[in-house]
């Protein structure tokens, strides 16, 4: 072999090692291959232990739904007084923003709150905003995941599901709507507001003897639409009170916050009373409703 065609030849070598050398500095890892992930893909979701029974389990019926809307009072009372101690309550988001909806006796009166993210892991509520005449709240973080849609149609609907977090753990209600109520507040604050009544006919994942850490929590109807916030109970006559549709979008104009119109539906499907588990685990495996921590010194 000619002397040239010796060089030539060992160029090539040369290069094909080099070549190698190179491409094995930027060789994806093997526990980061697409065919065998790292564990670190496999991080449990947040609340998805405490949720995954939901999807086999169905609602626990409380009582038959009755052919007709029952009686019901049409006036309420509502004490409200200084917050005495540190308490959870619900919020849900309205947009990627950081807004978030609660009831106003959730945050008022907190040193410091924030929404529950992770074990030990938490998002800081930076400001938030009252309603002069409702038990109503806007919340403000520094992001949020996608907002929920509110209805633009009032109420309009016989059944609400209602998701939160009562008692402290994840959980839903299905209410039956009764009609519209007068609430009373009393007490530090006193005001009159306009509310609906709901008697509730399931709940998940156990009959809970008080739905106390659901207030703030998100109404939502059949369509995946936000007709209302959880703000209190009647536990002897089984029926809870929300917000109306309309004190929401008040709320908005109280804040002067203008709601950017990036949200989607609770459910991609109709939402019934035999699989609305599954659309309460997706908001809260997905923190589109939360947990919130409220600590008072």
């Amino acid at each position: 072999m000619r002397k040239l065609e010796w060089v030539a030849l060992i160029l090539v070598i040369i290069v094909a090692i080099g070549g190698g050398i190179l491409r094995s500095g930027d060789a994806v890892p093997e526990n980061h291959s697409p065919r065998r992930p790292g564990p670190e893909l496999f991080e449990p979701i947040y609340w998805d232990a405490e949720t995954r029974a939901w999807l086999k389990e169905g609602a626990k019926n409380l009582r038959p739904k009755a052919p007709g809307a029952p009686t019901y009072l049409t006036e309420g009372y509502m004490k409200e007084g200084d917050v005495e101690g540190s308490s959870t309550g619900s919020a849900f988001s309205v947009s990627s923003k950081g807004y978030w909806l609660t009831a106003r006796h959730v945050i008022e009166g907190c040193d410091e709150a924030f929404l529950q993210t992770g074990n030990q892991e938490a998002a800081r509520i930076l400001d938030y905003y009252l309603h002069p005449g409702a038990d109503v709240a806007l919340l403000a973080t520094r992001r949020a995941p996608v907002g929920l849609p509110l209805s633009q149609l009032g109420v309009k609907t016989r059944d609400s599901f209602n998701v939160g977090f009562p008692k402290g753990s994840p959980g839903a209600v299905h209410g039956l709507y009764l009609g519209e109520m007068t609430m009373r507040h009393t007490g530090r604050l006193r005001y009159r507001e306009r509310v609906d009544a709901w008697s509730i006919v399931s709940e998940i994942p156990r009959k809970f003897n008080s739905l106390g850490g659901l207030s703030g929590g998100a109404v939502i109807n059949d369509s995946g639409e936000i007709v209302g916030i959880v703000q209190s109970e009647s536990p002897r006559r089984g029926r809870f009170m929300t917000a109306r549709p309309e004190v929401l979008q008040n709320m908005f104009e109280v804040a002067g916050i203008k709601i950017p119109m990036n949200s989607k539906p609770a459910s991609s499907t109709e939402i019934s009373e035999a699989n609305y588990q599954n659309m309460a685990r997706e908001l809260i495996v997905t923190l589109r409703v939360s947990k919130v921590l409220c600590f008072v010194d």
